[in-house]
C-alpha cells in the first residue's frame, strides 16, 4: 500500500455494529448518517415506541402519531431510513407515479409502504422530487459534519412535529444546509450516486450498468475514507497501476458484492415471470385486480411487506390487503376475500434485452454481471482487480465510470 497503509489509522473509523444485515446493505451515505445517529440516542430521547426493538419502516405515521408515541430519535432515524430506501428505490417510484392523486398513484402509494412517508404525487415537478430529496438530506448532513453541528442537524433538520410529508421534511433539510453555508465536505458528488434517469424500454445491460456505476463510485466514497483520501483521489486510485491498490479496492467492489447490494436494495426481482394478483368473487371464480392495483400489490410483496392500503372501485372504498393470510379486506365492513398471486411464465431474459421497469431477474442480473465481468469493468471476485473502465460499447449507455 506504500504511504497510503500509513495514513488508514487516520481515516475515519465508524462502527457499523450498530447496524443490522439489512441496514448495512443500503448506500454507505445513508450509514454513515444513521451510525452517527446512534451515537446521539439519549441526546434525541432515545427508544420509546421501538422500546423492545430498534425504529424501522413498516407502514406510514401521521402527524399526531409522531408527536404523542415517538421520540425525536425514532422520527429521526425512520427519516433516514425513509430516504434511503427513496434513494434505492427512485426509479421505480416514479415511473410508478402517475401524477393522480394517492388513491389512484401506484407511486405514492410504493413510497407510503417503502419509504414511511407520503407526497401529492399530483402536483407539478413531484418526481424532481423525488429524485432531490436523498441528496438534499446528504448535503445537509455534509455541511453539519464540515461545522462540527452534528446534534444540531438533527435537532433542527428534522421535526416530528411538523408535516411528514416528503416535501415537509425536505424543505426543512434544504433549510438547513443553507443556513450553514459550508461546502459539501468528502460527499462524492450527487451526480456520482445517484440513479439517472433512463427511458422506459431501457435495454437489461444498461439498467444494471446504470446501478453499477452507482455502486462503483459508493464503493470508491467508502474506500476514500478506508484509506484515508479524497473522494476524486480515490477515483484515480481505484484502477490505477497500484496493484496492491486496485485489488484492495476490490474487496468491496466486485461482482459478489454488486449482487448483494442490488437483491437488498430490492432491484432484483423474484423469479422470472410475470405476476398478476387476483380476487375471489361471489360465485367463486377469481377476477384480476386492476392494473395499477395489481402492480401496487407486486411491489408490496416484493418488498416483503405484511400488508397495504389501497382504495379500489368506483367508490374509491379502502381495503386492507393482507399479504400474510392472503386476502382482501373491507376496512368499513369487514369483509374479507381470498386473494392470490398467479405467474405466467417468460422467457428468462425480457424481450429484446428490455428490462421490467427499474428492476432485473436473477437471470438478468447474472446475464449482465457475466457481460461487465468480461469487458473488465467488474471483477468476478474480491481477489481479482479491474481494468481501467472502458470506452462505452456500442448500444450500451451506462459504464461503472463516473
Amino acid at each position: 500500500m506504500g504511504g497510503h497503509a500509513s495514513t488508514r489509522a487516520a481515516a475515519e473509523v465508524c462502527d457499523e455494529s450498530c447496524l443490522t444485515d439489512e441496514e448495512r446493505q443500503l448506500s454507505p451515505l445513508f450509514c454513515e448518517v444513521l451510525m452517527m445517529l446512534w451515537k446521539h440516542q439519549r441526546s434525541l430521547g432515545g427508544l420509546k415506541h421501538f422500546a423492545s426493538s430498534r425504529p424501522s419502516l413498516r407502514h406510514k405515521v401521521k402527524k399526531e402519531d409522531f408527536c404523542t408515541n415517538y421520540t425525536d430519535f425514532e422520527y429521526v432515524y425512520m427519516t433516514v431510513l425513509g430516504f434511503a430506501k427513496l434513494h434505492a428505490l427512485v426509479e421505480e417510484i416514479t415511473k410508478l407515479n402517475n401524477g393522480e392523486n394517492f388513491t389512484r398513484n401506484p407511486g405514492v402509494q410504493l413510497l407510503e409502504r417503502a419509504c414511511g412517508m407520503t407526497m401529492h404525487g399530483d402536483r407539478e415537478g413531484s418526481n424532481a422530487l423525488l429524485r432531490s430529496a436523498p441528496g438534499a438530506m446528504l448535503e445537509a448532513y455534509q455541511a453539519a459534519k464540515a461545522s462540527g453541528k452534528i446534534l444540531e442537524f438533527f435537532r433542527k433538520a428534522f421535526d416530528r412535529k411538523a408535516d411528514p410529508c416528503l416535501e415537509g421534511r425536505t424543505s426543512r433539510l434544504m433549510h438547513f444546509a443553507e443556513q450553514q453555508r459550508a461546502p459539501g465536505g468528502s460527499m462524492a458528488p450527487w451526480e456520482d450516486i445517484s440513479l439517472q434517469r433512463l427511458p422506459a424500454d431501457a435495454a437489461v445491460k444498461d439498467v444494471a450498468g446504470e446501478h453499477l456505476r452507482v455502486f462503483c463510485n459508493e464503493c470508491t466514497w467508502q474506500w476514500a475514507k478506508k484509506i484515508g483520501t479524497s473522494y476524486e483521489k480515490a477515483k484515480e486510485l481505484r484502477f490505477g497501476s497500484d496493484e496492491a491498490l486496485a485489488e484492495d479496492f476490490a474487496q468491496s467492489y466486485n461482482a459478489e458484492t454488486f449482487s448483494q447490494a442490488l437483491r437488498a436494495r430490492g432491484v432484483v426481482r423474484r423469479g422470472t415471470a410475470s405476476c398478476r394478483w387476483e380476487v375471489q368473487l361471489e360465485d367463486g371464480t377469481w377476477g384480476p385486480y386492476e392494473e395499477d392495483a395489481s402492480a401496487s400489490i407486486e411491489s408490496a410483496h416484493q418488498l416483503g411487506q405484511p400488508e397495504l392500503e389501497l382504495r379500489l372501485g368506483p367508490r374509491g372504498w379502502q381495503y386492507t390487503i393482507d399479504l400474510q393470510n392472503q386476502v382482501q379486506r373491507n376496512d368499513k365492513t369487514k369483509k374479507s376475500r381470498p386473494i392470490r398471486r398467479t405467474e405466467v411464465a417468460t422467457s428468462p431474459v425480457s424481450p429484446e434485452g428490455v428490462a421490467g421497469g427499474a428492476r432485473l431477474t436473477e437471470d438478468e442480473l447474472a446475464e449482465a454481471i457475466r457481460y461487465f465481468v468480461g469487458l473488465c469493468t467488474l471483477p468476478s471476485k474480491a481477489t481479482l482487480s479491474p481494468a481501467p473502465p472502458p470506452s462505452r460499447p456500442s448500444g450500451s449507455s451506462a459504464t461503472p465510470s463516473a
